[in-house]
């Protein structure tokens, strides 16, 4: 494991925190992948949103997380029930995840323009480990003769949703089984940690300027073991098909994105400016969004675009 020493070394003392917390994949531009976090938002749109997203974290160090996600959902015709589906493969130098998502929500109605959903999503991950990566420097090392180079869990994930035509909010807990990983057959099984996760954003209108828009939102995210972390937003909107948004990590990094929306189809661009420990031994980490709206032109979109 030679090869990877100098990475884990500088990860685990400079970035500890936030690799803890990171048993779920991370995304730069949560507000265009918010259907990850939670489930209850399965349906919410007034038309079917398709998304794919590509992350790569910490440019400059070989081997660091990289994720690529695909998901998708829709509200049944004539119906309460949304139904949706996210894939998602998450890698970091030898080990590599993959999650697969089916998902379920049932949405109630306050009043015409308010309402309510709770979401439930069954998991399925696969975790291993590549041993290709591997470069021994001990014969017959017990941490590799012993490992279990592929396993899978079950989970779930639950949440909750309010919205309308200019807010939203929501709470959601993941991890639900805390089920147990094993990775080697002489070491005792990792248990892995619930995840909670808290958002929310409100959209404004310039005054007298109707075509400009501006959306501030947070998202907390802590575990059962570490301090909560936020991204705190703030995202520009020129004729409701041009974006331009910034996030704050307090002290991890600061995030400015880039967007646009023609017809049925969107794009978008983040940047992650590294400012802790990590900043001397990376470029930051970068992402990338292309998406589509299914059936908005048919529908009057209740977008947050």
């Amino acid at each position: 494991m030679k090869k990877f020493l100098p990475i884990f070394i500088v990860i685990l003392f400079a970035g500890a925190s936030q690799v803890n917390a990171q048993q779920l994949p991370l995304y730069s531009q949560y507000m265009l992948n918010d259907f990850f976090y939670n489930p209850a938002i399965a349906g919410s749109k007034e038309y079917s949103p398709i998304l794919l997203s590509i992350h790569k974290q910490w440019i400059g160090i070989k081997e660091t997380p990289s994720t690529q996600t695909l998901s998708g959902h829709t509200m049944l015709a004539n119906s309460n029930v949304g139904l949706g589906a996210v894939i998602f493969h998450d890698s970091f130098g030898p080990e590599s995840h993959l999650g697969l998502q089916a998902i379920y929500s049932y949405h109630f109605h306050i009043d015409r323009l308010n309402k309510i959903s709770l979401g439930l999503a069954a998991v399925a991950e696969q975790y291993k480990m590549d041993q290709r990566f591997l470069t021994l420097t001990v014969y017959d090392d017990p941490a590799i003769t012993y490992m279990i180079e592929k396993t899978i869990i079950p989970d779930a994930i639950f949440g909750a949703y309010a919205y309308g035509k200019r807010y939203y909010a929501g709470i959601t807990g993941s991890h639900l089984f805390q089920s147990k990983l094993k990775i080697n057959k002489n070491v005792e099984e990792n248990k892995m940690v619930r995840h909670y996760f808290v958002m929310g954003g409100y959209k404004f209108d310039f005054p007298n300027s109707p075509q400009f828009e501006i959306e501030p939102s947070v998202l907390m995210k802590t575990t059962e073991v570490t301090m909560p972390q936020f991204d705190v937003n703030v995202k520009f909107y020129y004729d409701k098909n041009y974006w331009f948004g910034m996030s704050l990590r307090p002290g991890d990094s600061f995030v400015a994105s880039i967007g646009f929306k023609h017809n049925q189809y969107f794009f978008g661009y983040a940047y992650d400016f590294t400012f802790s420990d990590l900043s001397s031994y990376t470029y930051g980490s970068q992402e990338i969004v292309f998406g589509m709206n299914i059936g908005e032109n048919t529908r009057r979109s209740r977008s947050f675009f």
